[in-house]
């Protein structure tokens, strides 16, 4: 009896897995109309501005892939990834940058030591993201006036 108990209690823990999927603006452009579909359910995110953050969690309701979709300067974006099933948890983050699809990158939070804070930071201050590619141009302006 005792045995079947604690079978019972495993599959009632197992089925109350939680995933987590955070959505951060890592670029200079403010992102529109912002949606997360993922495990049955439909989450609006709405604007998120730059550098900002929002965390949903859920528990699954159905399998199914994750889908995010949104709008940065008027283009209509849509893309892909994870699969969530009921009996399993992840927590990924989603990184939007400031334009196309090939700068949305998917990162399983589960597999880095790092937080997201700290990805946040470290992919603002990359020297490809526009702001310091916009720093480097100010300055090369700069010298140039200054000759």
């Amino acid at each position: 009896m005792k045995q079947l108990l604690i079978t019972i209690a495993a599959v009632v823990l197992v089925g109350c897995s939680t995933n987590e999927i955070t959505v951060a603006n890592s670029g200079t452009n403010v992102w529109q109309k912002v949606e997360v579909s993922a495990g049955g359910h439909r989450f609006a995110i709405g604007k998120l501005e730059a550098g900002e953050s929002k965390t949903i969690r859920f528990r699954s309701k159905k399998e199914s892939g994750g889908l995010i979709n949104g709008e940065i300067n008027g283009e209509k974006l849509e893309y892909e990834f994870g699969y969530y099933t009921p009996n399993l948890s992840c927590e990924e983050a989603i990184f939007l940058n400031n334009s196309h699809i090939n700068d949305i990158e998917i990162v399983d939070m589960d597999s880095t030591v790092q937080t997201l804070d700290e990805l946040l930071i470290e992919k603002r201050k990359s020297k490809n993201n526009p702001a310091s590619i916009n720093l480097k141009i100010l300055s090369d302006e700069l010298k140039a006036e200054a000759k």
